[in-house]
């Protein structure tokens, strides 16, 4: 049991007079406990609002992140369907092409004919006709004497045509022939399409009188299928 006397020991005399300090009355101490649960109340409002502002902001990451990996599926999901959507816009337009290059007649035998018997001399007769892609192969013969002058004859009608290539016919074979007493020069000359505009399709067409492939070539057109 602690008697308490008039004299009681301060324990922290010394100490407050160290710090010129004066002893704390219950007043003050009932002050200092309201300022220390003030300033508990202020720090611990601030921990709760740091928590509370941590927590709602790893929320709006952690759904934020969701949100992307959604979007990230559906770009994913998007562009697949993007890529065979344009696999099959450029297998259609192909196969169109190939198409609107079969109608316009520029491999057309009918055409062909048509421009050949043009431009083909009346010294030479042609025997066959080959078409394979883009190359053209015609095997012929040509009366002598003058069988080279008659072929090259040819040649220059060939190369003005506007079926033609350009400067791309050359003759690969040559050999001399006979049929009743007369003699010839077989050849073979091998050449390419050309890939003409619209414009000159229409008015090729038209000069050689192939109404159908006229119709044909204005109605591509019309479509967009040619320029």
């Amino acid at each position: 049991m602690i008697i308490k006397t008039k004299n009681q020991v301060d324990l922290l005399r010394k100490r407050r007079a160290a710090y010129s300090t004066k002893k704390l009355t219950y007043s003050q101490t009932k002050k200092l406990k309201k300022r220390g649960w003030i300033f508990g109340l202020i720090i611990s409002g601030l921990g709760l609002s740091i928590c509370a502002s941590t927590t709602f902001h790893t929320y709006r990451r952690i759904k934020y992140k969701e949100n992307l990996v959604v979007e990230s599926n559906e770009y994913d999901l998007l562009k697949n369907k993007y890529n065979t959507i344009l696999t099959n816009l450029r297998s259609i337009y192909k196969v169109n092409n190939q198409i609107a290059q079969g109608v316009i007649g520029a491999k057309s035998g009918s055409a062909l004919l048509l421009e050949l018997s043009d431009k083909l001399p009346t010294t030479i007769q042609l025997i066959t006709i080959k078409a394979k892609g883009k190359n053209l192969t015609l095997k012929g013969r040509a009366n002598q004497p003058s069988a080279l002058s008659y072929i090259n004859s040819l040649k220059m009608q060939l190369s003005d045509s506007f079926l033609i290539e350009n400067k791309s016919i050359f003759l690969s074979r040559a050999w001399e022939g006979k049929t009743n007493k007369k003699s010839y020069l077989n050849f073979t000359l091998n050449t390419k399409f050309a890939s003409p505009q619209s414009n000159s399709l229409l008015a090729n067409y038209e000069r050689l009188g192939s109404i159908g492939l006229l119709k044909r070539v204005n109605l591509l057109k019309q479509e967009g299928l040619i320029k």
